[in-house]
């Protein structure tokens, strides 16, 4: 076999890529350090660390130490720049959009929240609001530092960010074309992805998922979704339907891809219009137009009876749905997450009780998310930032300035 020639800018384009990643995650390094690191030659170092001053990924430090009596000269020390650009992280729900800004190690500068009303159902008022939370975000940031934004949306969602599915016209609106509209009017590279694949992105980032290998994350607001996380890398399948719940139609006991919030808020409705006037419940006392599932969950605490009968029967589908997965992806852990998660515990406290009776073998995690509300935009962020790192070498923050 002839061996393949490897230019100088090959071996210059990995030499750099080594000591990037290392100045990435790690503190203030001198050059020994970086050295020691990557095995390249202090030569190399130095003149790799060169070139990221002046593409903009790094900065040289003030030396703490006195110069090398060798050579006269103190001992360079470099790091990596977290503020040569930022990424934006949106989620672009059905009746919320949200948009957080962070530096390049994922710190928060700063978010906003716009709501959808009835009123913007149409692709050009969604792209507007999409557009509009991102700037707003923006406001005290540089437009032209962004080198990264991901929108969540509640689709699914191909490797390129397209739709595929063609027989469901809330998903068309739901994944307009949001990276073309991005890229048109500002030049940002945008990446659209499924909403419930980056919530389990931002569990296996910073939440229940670290140290797990194989988890799932539902989204459990009105609707289901999932997002799957095998031997830690996320699933997405040939159009992106990893994770998309319509099958859930057809399992015995389930019977819709409702989510938690829709299924305990319509489930306590119903019973309480059966009650026909008579006392029976605390939750009587509440306007129906603002029950939810999180006052149904405290009236179970409290052991209201029509609650506790609501959480009991939702717990039953619940379980049904977590022991489906569980066949299918044979996870270590199930994470429950969206804004129903906060107050979800005595629901999950059902479903761990009788889950046992439904998986081989037994003991699966269900939990409840820590993330809150923003765990889609976690996951954006998470999204650009992986982004940004793999192709750190195509881009030069220091040109956009």
């Amino acid at each position: 076999m002839v061996p393949v020639p490897v230019s100088s800018r090959h071996l210059r384009d990995a030499s750099a890529r080594l000591v990037l990643d290392h100045l990435w995650d790690a503190g203030d390094v001198n050059g020994s350090a970086l050295i020691e690191a990557t095995g390249l030659s202090r030569a190399t170092v130095h003149g790799v660390c060169d070139e990221l001053i002046e593409q903009g990924w790094a900065t040289e430090l003030e030396s703490l130490r006195a110069p090398d009596h060798r050579n006269g000269r103190p001992a360079r020390r470099y790091a990596f720049d977290a503020r040569a650009g930022v990424v934006v992280g949106v989620d672009a729900g059905q009746h919320r959009i949200s948009a957080t800004v962070a530096d390049l190690r994922g710190v928060t500068l700063s978010r906003t929240d716009l709501p959808v009303s009835p009123k913007d159902g149409t692709t050009s008022r969604r792209l507007a609001l999409i557009e509009e939370g991102i700037l707003t975000a923006l406001a005290d940031a540089d437009p032209r530092s962004v080198l990264a934004v991901a929108v969540g949306v509640p689709a699914p969602v191909d490797r390129d960010g397209r739709t595929s599915f063609q027989d469901n016209p809330f998903w068309e609106l739901m994944n307009p074309d949001i990276g073309g509209h991005l890229h048109d009017r500002h030049g940002w590279t945008t990446l659209t992805d499924n909403d419930a694949n980056l919530a389990a992105m931002a569990e296996h980032w910073r939440g229940h998922g670290r140290g797990a290998r194989c988890h799932v994350t539902l989204l459990a607001g009105e609707r289901f979704g999932a997002g799957v996380i095998d031997d830690g890398r996320l699933l997405r399948g040939a159009h992106g339907g990893v994770g998309e719940m319509r099958y859930l139609d057809v399992v015995e006991g389930v019977g819709s891809a409702d989510g938690i919030a829709a299924l305990v808020r319509d489930d306590a409705l119903a019973q309480l219009r059966r009650l026909d006037g008579r006392t029976g419940s605390s939750l009587q006392e509440l306007d129906p137009a603002t029950l939810d599932a999180a006052s149904v969950f405290a009236a179970a605490l409290d052991e209201d009876p029509l609650a506790v009968s609501v959480v009991e029967h939702v717990a039953a589908l619940l379980t049904r749905v977590v022991a489906t997965f569980a066949s299918i992806y044979d996870p270590e852990r199930v994470i429950i997450a969206g804004a129903v998660a906060e107050s979800c515990e005595p629901l999950l406290e059902l479903v761990r009780h009788e889950l046992d009776r439904y998986v081989d073998p037994p003991g699966i995690e269900v939990l409840a998310s820590r993330l809150g509300r923003e765990i889609v935009t976690v996951g954006a962020v998470k999204r650009s930032l992986d982004h940004v790192r793999e192709h750190a070498l195509e881009i030069a923050p220091a040109e956009l300035r």
